[in-house]
């Protein structure tokens, strides 16, 4: 029989129920077949219905519990394997939440599963759009990062205690943990890296990125290292732990000019209140002060002993002091302004030029007393004096290799000279695009870099040929090589110093400032550069990027790095995530997408890797060899990936976060054999979690747990449900019942061996054993418990057994509150003529004649409902125990004399109230091996609807909380050759 047969097959059964339901002259409407769960091979025993309404739970004697979708009846999972039960499961329960269901069975074991929700365990309000989410090294603290720059860090997921780091202008764009003292490292959009303390939210230290956008950023879960990508193609490796920089103390003025030594140890640096400091880098401290310059400085030179000061102004004066900013001379020396100053390295002559395109060379001491000679003439102050431009000369500096001046004028020329020879110079370089204003000498006086406009021009010295040109992106302002010459310390006038390789342009870090960059120095000794910027600030500076890779033309998606740092993946540019190995960075191997590569993943274990791309093509690879294992279609562009830790095997599911349409994340199963074909169910869905617009970060928890970013001031906290049972709790006997309280922190079961028993699940631990239906005398019998039923304040439980008998009991003490009684046993077989003894009048109804199999419990905790074998339905009052009322079919006759008809034609198993609780729903058996369907009114115990039908006897029932549907379980009809299973059926008699 095909399946639409089938469900047309059992609504012509129900629709035809009125010729065999004893209801003669009734025409209650029948229920129409929703959707038959039909994959079960063997008889349904339990099935649940979530809180929500929205999965259905079904338990079978074929060994397995299938979870079902409530509305379209579709399978969503099956609960069973090597990790399953291994007898019949006999029960079901949703906890109060509906993310787990409990489970017992035939193999005398409870089972706690996880239920595949869609909805967040948590969520994390914040003041603005996230772009961030990062898990610290403990897998439990919790980074949120926003668009407004304000990262919020949550002590193990609890926003109690939140530590805020401040600082980023703009949107966060990478999060990263350092396991070694506790230190966040942030990205921004300000292309700046942070680092954090995260205990307190002080700003450590921090490093500019280079001049590109940054698209992603890493710190290796080591703490050895932090990685960006940016768009201008480049992977950046950066030093941990982090270097702060230091600052001399506060200036009251700009920086005017600025000189290092050629050892790196001492500065000079001039300010527009007209004083020149002398800085020792050892300690970033002023070692002295000189003063008395009367107009702005433009330039400053320390002598090669470092024993004398020299400053040229704006006035045109120069003047000279001592180490210890004593006085030692001054001279009016150009017309128009003094523009460079340079000490001789082996003559005591300073050097000094000026806008009037004069070079003099100076000699020393400036305030030695002069010596007329024979004629009684004065001799001159310089040794040397020539014009050297036809206009200012914008920058000067000395040869120390040989002596020699090397000069730029605003005649855009450059020139070198030999100062004993000034009639003609050595060479002449030029004319330039524009006049230079800085110049640079290589400390093996090879090349010269020189500043014109927004480019740098590096001329080979021996030729004046030109060796490159590193055009930037605002105006050249001071010039600095490092040792040998493979880099370039840029000052600019858009607040930035570059450090730049010289062969490509390519920038290692940049150093930021708040005002124009006057002066640069990289230090000869030691990865530091020394800035001097208008922002009234000199500052010493590590140079943490230790390494660059460029990795395309293009902009790359972002870098991951393997959970044990063994490997760092760049994604992107184009349609390969390329792995690098992150201690010499090398390239190891490429992992193809099937368009333009978004996203990388790399398993726990190390012998997977996820590549996911644009087209929404997911692929995987054996990490070790780079061999595809499969791939799968995600539907849209794929944002992010990522392995769930916790999955068994290691790297069987991964998550992705799916944009543009779907707006989701999904989980999907991704195991394998290795040697093994694919499974058919590698690449299917496991879970889905909707998201209102797309999230743009994804981060497991150590737990399993993972966290997404939204552009909604939202941060979203979701579980995956495993496929294996997350608790087992063993029993001696089989496990026939079970129920959660209102926490789904605590578990009841009942069980074979009448022995009422609850586990507190985050222990994991057993809380209470209770003897609930054990007779110890005269003789140990042991009474199956087959419900059971928290109260509505959650501290009581309701068992219902073999022995005929409800019992009320303490769930915290164990002790019994009340016994809901049997009936009193018929008369001996002597006298069963009789239909045995009447109730007394003033007792009203009698409890159950059989073991009860099922009770529900009404809203306001007022009524208990139950069902026996003895084929009735009985409400009682909880406060007293009794009997208020029976449910006698009018189709049936009474067994006993003097009570009420039985309820149903056979055993009733299931009974439920309605959500109004005016009507009972009750499901069992009939005769001849069919099953029967009632509906009662609750005020006065009469039959609304009932119905025998050939689906075998019914072994439960539930009902969705709006109370429109009904779901069954069955055992199958052998007569019309129908298999067990279960319904979704509308209400009954409606």
């Amino acid at each position: 029989m095909t399946a639409s047969r089938r469900i047309a097959f059992l609504a012509l059964c129900f629709a035809l129920y009125a010729a065999e339901s004893g209801l003669r002259g009734q025409s209650p409407a029948a229920p129409d077949v929703v959707a038959a769960l039909k994959t079960h091979t063997d008889t349904v025993e339990a099935v649940a219905v979530s809180p929500d309404g929205k999965f259905i739970a079904t338990a079978s004697f074929d060994k397995t519990v299938k979870l079902w979708d409530a509305i379209t009846g579709k399978e969503l999972r099956t609960y069973a394997g090597e990790q399953g039960h291994k007898g019949q499961v006999l029960c079901v329960a949703f906890s109060a939440k509906g993310d787990l269901i409990a489970t017992g069975g035939a193999d005398n074991s409870a089972r706690v599963w996880e239920v595949p929700v869609s909805v967040p365990v948590k969520t994390y309000p914040l003041n603005a759009n996230l772009n961030s989410v990062a898990v610290a090294t403990d897998g439990k603290t919790v980074a949120l990062a926003g668009a407004d720059g304000l990262v919020k860090v949550l002590p193990l997921g609890e926003e109690k205690g939140a530590v805020e780091l401040k600082g980023t202008v703009g949107p966060v764009v990478g999060l990263g943990h350092l396991n070694a003292g506790n230190v966040w490292a942030t990205a921004g959009a300000d292309k700046q890296i942070r680092f954090f303390n995260g205990a307190d939210g002080k700003l450590l230290a921090s490093y500019g990125a280079g001049t590109a956008e940054l698209t992603g950023f890493a710190v290796r879960p080591d703490g050895g290292a932090a990685f960006s990508t940016s768009a201008d193609g480049l992977l950046r490796f950066w030093q941990t732990p982090a270097v702060p920089a230091r600052t001399f103390p506060a200036l009251k003025a700009a920086v005017t000019a600025f000189h290092a030594s050629a050892d790196g140890t001492t500065l000079l640096y001039a300010t527009a209140d007209k004083i020149v400091t002398i800085g020792s880098v050892g300690n970033n401290q002023a070692a002295g002060t000189c003063t008395g310059a009367n107009a702005n400085v433009g330039c400053v030179a320390l002598s090669a002993d470092k024993t004398a000061v020299a400053a040229g102004c704006a006035d045109g004066t120069v003047l000279v002091w001592d180490r210890q900013g004593k006085p030692k001379g001054e001279v009016l020396a150009h017309a128009g302004g003094a523009t460079a100053t340079a000490f001789h390295p082996s003559q005591s002559v300073l050097f000094t030029a000026g806008a009037d395109g004069k070079v003099k060379g100076w000699n020393l001491p400036l305030d030695a007393k002069l010596v007329k000679d024979k004629d009684g003439k004065e001799p001159s102050r310089t040794k040397y004096d020539f014009p050297a431009h036809s206009g200012k000369v914008t920058a000067a500096l000395l040869n120390p290799a040989n002596g020699q001046l090397i000069t730029a004028g605003a005649d855009k020329l450059v020139r070198v000279w030999d100062v004993t020879k000034p009639e003609k110079p050595v060479r002449e370089i030029g004319p330039l695009a524009a006049p230079a204003v800085t110049l640079a000498l290589s400390r093996d006086s090879q090349m010269l870099a020189v500043g014109t406009g927004k480019d740098v021009q590096l001329l080979t010295l021996t030729d004046g040929k030109e060796a490159g040109k590193l055009t930037q992106a605002a105006d050249v302002l001071s010039l600095s090589f490092n040792s040998d010459k493979t880099r370039l310390l840029i000052g600019r006038a858009d607040n930035l110093a570059v450090l730049v390789e010289v062969a490509t342009g390519h920038v290692y870090q940049s150093f930021p400032h708040a005002g124009a960059v006057l002066g640069v120095a990289a230090q000869p000794s030691a990865p530091t550069v020394i800035t001097a910027s208008a922002d009234k600030s000199v500052m010493i500076s590590p140079v943490a990027c230790t390494r660059f890779i460029s990795i395309g033309k293009e902009r790359p998606n972002g870098v991951v790095v393997s959970p044990g740092s063994e490997r760092v993946l760049t994604v992107g540019p184009g349609p390969e995530v390329i792995a690098w190995n992150p201690n010499n960075g090398t390239k190891e191997r490429a992992f193809g997408t099937g368009g333009a590569a978004t996203a990388a993943a790399v398993s726990k274990d190390l012998q997977r890797v996820a590549v996911g791309a644009a087209d929404g093509s997911v692929r995987m690879y054996t990490a070790s060899d780079g061999k595809l294992i499969g791939g799968f279609s995600a539907g849209a562009s794929v944002g992010a990936l990522a392995f769930q830790p916790t999955a068994q095997p290691s790297g069987s599911v991964l998550v992705g976060l799916v944009k543009d349409k779907e707006n989701c994340a999904v989980a999907w199963n991704v195991g394998f054999t290795p040697g093994q074909p694919l499974p058919a169910e590698f690449g299917q869905s496991i879970q889905t979690f909707p998201h209102p617009v797309a999230a743009s970060a994804l981060a497991f928890t150590s737990d399993g747990q993972f966290l997404t970013a939204a552009a909604e001031k939202q941060a979203r906290r979701f579980r995956i449900a495993s496929s294996t049972p997350v608790k087992t709790f063993q029993h001696p006997n089989l496990v026939d019942c079970v129920a959660f309280d209102d926490t789904g922190n605590v578990l009841a079961t009942g069980g074979h061996d009448g022995v009422l028993r609850t586990f507190d699940l985050t222990k994991n631990a057993q809380l209470k054993q209770i003897s609930a239906h054990v007779v110890t005398t005269p003789q140990q019998v042991q009474n199956p418990i087959y419900a059971v039923q928290w109260s509505q304040d959650h501290k009581h439980l309701f068992t219902a057994s073999y022995d005929k008998t409800i019992k009320l009991w303490d769930a915290a003490s164990g002790s019994m509150v009340r016994e809901f009684k049997a009936a009193p046993d018929p008369m001996p077989d002597s006298k069963k003529d009789e239909k045995g003894p009447p109730p007394k009048k003033d007792e009203g109804p009698v409890g159950h004649r059989d073991q009860v199999f099922a009770v529900a419990l009404s809203k306001d905790g007022k009524w208990l409902a139950s069902a026996s074998s003895d084929k009735s339905v009985k409400l009682w009052d909880v406060a007293t125990a009794k009997v208020v009322r029976d449910f006698p079919n009018p189709g049936l006759k009474p067994v006993f004399a003097g009570e009420a008809a039985p309820s149903h034609p056979g055993w009733v198993h299931a009974v439920r109230f309605t959500p109004d609780g005016n009507q009972l729903v009750t499901a069992g058996a009939a005769t001849r091996g069919k099953a029967y369907l009632a509906v009662w009114n609750v005020l006065d115990g009469k039959l609304v609807f009932g119905a025998e039908r050939d689906l075998g006897p019914i072994h439960t029932m539930a009902m969705l909380p709006d109370g429109t549907r009904i779901v069954i379980g069955y055992a199958g009809a052998p007569r019309t050759k129908l298999a067990p299973g279960a319904l979704i059926l509308t209400f009954p008699g409606k």
